[in-house]
């Protein structure tokens, strides 16, 4: 769509044009006309609209300008075609129109599209912006004792080079194909520790940091503060805690401060730490596709489920520092696995999911294995009672209310349709 026309017959009219609602283009523009008054203001702005430049544009070409008003000022009356150049690799993100230094009005209302970033553009600018981070990173590290860190939209290749120096190794790769037709690449890395690190990349554009990707380290917590590091924290009702770190923001200078900590480490984690913010599964293929597809509470919940049912088969694909980390979820996968699913029962909609997850799994849920995390989760919730001579009850007939109301759940679920699985 193209930019709308100046209307020149009246500078507030011109100036709200140009601003295009940026709050801080508006402050830029009032202070040129603080300086410089309305008549050069209103020459300075006809200029900067012949080559494309407004709204966001112009909040960035103050920033080149030093956030100086004079400087701004002397900017546009000399840009130049490198000034251009460096203002559009500034501002292709978040404005969709291009700046050109050979442009006019009057060219822009007959070739409209030669005045917007194409998605070639867009993918050229972003990767020679990656480029640049990237070198700026590995030069950093080469001269101080600081590790590499990593950056949005850097390339693959650049990226496992710094999470290689920084001790990680790749352990789970699987390629797919998302819902829109692009290539996505999900890692799982791990190092001596037992930390891990979870990554997602698109293959065409080649984008590293993709989707959900963190570092995940779990430790024994022994500090009163846990949450002072920049990063999301989970605390295991044993004292374990998890740390969560996003990617995108600097991972390696929290984690050198979560190792300055020394907490020690858990070198076996139990399955009762198991959480999925304290410790997240590794997923499958097919657990990731469904999430994907339904982008809904549920549907994150049954690919949980469905990636612990099947994690057996997840687990052969580790290599053995992950198979060693994960051992102890491989024993215990297929409880806490129903035990989400008892957990679910107890929510409205929980038959629902139970019923899909049948569907999506292609198995029936086991009637013993549901009975048995029924009375855990009963137990869990001090709902169970002693009852005498239990070997002539039903397991299903327990006197309590709430355990009642799920033991009804059960049987819908085993009785709707399905064979139960004995």
């Amino acid at each position: 769509m193209n930019r709308k026309e100046l209307d020149l017959t009246s500078l507030p009219k011109t100036i709200q044009t140009m601003i295009e609602d940026s709050s801080n283009a508006a402050s830029i523009i009032d202070e040129l006309l603080e300086s410089k008054g309305e008549t050069n203001t209103l020459a300075i702005l006809i200029m900067l609209d012949d080559m494309n430049i407004r709204g966001n544009q112009i909040t960035f070409l103050y920033k080149m300008s030093n956030q100086n008003i004079e400087n701004f000022y002397e900017k546009v009356l000399t840009l130049m075609q490198d000034d251009i150049d460096a203002l559009n690799e500034m501002s292709y993100s978040t404005c969709k129109y291009k700046a050109l230094f050979t442009g006019s009005k009057e060219d822009r209302k007959i070739n409209p599209n030669k005045y917007m970033f194409t998605d070639y553009e867009r993918n050229e600018l972003r990767n020679k912006k990656s480029k640049e981070r990237v070198k700026d990173i590995l030069a950093e590290s080469t001269k101080t004792t600081s590790v590499g860190d990593l950056y949005p939209s850097i390339e693959s290749k650049e990226a496992l080079s710094i999470i290689n120096k920084n001790g990680f190794k790749c352990g789970y790769k699987k390629t797919y194909e998302n819902e829109e037709g692009k290539n996505i690449i999900y890692r799982v890395f791990s190092n001596e520790l037992g930390d891990i690190m979870y990554t997602y990349s698109l293959e065409t554009p080649d984008i590293f940091l993709y989707g959900q990707s963190k570092l995940n380290v779990v430790r024994q917590n022994t500090k009163d503060i846990y949450e002072d590091l920049g990063c999301n924290a989970y605390l295991n009702i044993d004292g374990v805690v998890g740390y969560n770190i996003e990617l995108k923001e600097n991972p390696f200078q929290t984690y050198k401060k979560i190792l300055e900590r020394k907490e020690p480490i858990v070198k076996n984690i139990k399955h009762t730490y198991f959480d999925s913010n304290l410790f997240p599964i590794i997923e499958s293929l097919e657990g990731i596709k469904y999430k994907e597809e339904g982008k809904d509470y549920k549907a994150i919940i049954i690919g949980e489920i469905y990636n612990l049912l099947t994690f057996k088969e997840t687990y052969m694909d580790l290599d053995e520092n992950l198979k060693r980390i994960y051992k102890t979820l491989l024993e215990s996968s297929e409880e806490k696995a129903y035990d989400e699913i008892l957990y679910q029962l107890n929510t409205d909609k929980g038959i629902d999911t139970a019923l899909e997850l049948q569907n999506v799994l292609g198995l029936y849920l086991d009637k013993d294995k549901l009975v048995e995390a029924k009375t855990r989760f009963c137990k869990a919730n001090k709902h169970h009672f002693k009852i005498p001579k239990t070997r002539f009850l039903n397991p299903f007939v327990i006197e309590d209310p709430i355990s009642k109301e799920i033991d009804k759940r059960i049987i819908k679920i085993l009785s709707n349709s399905y064979k139960i699985k004995e």
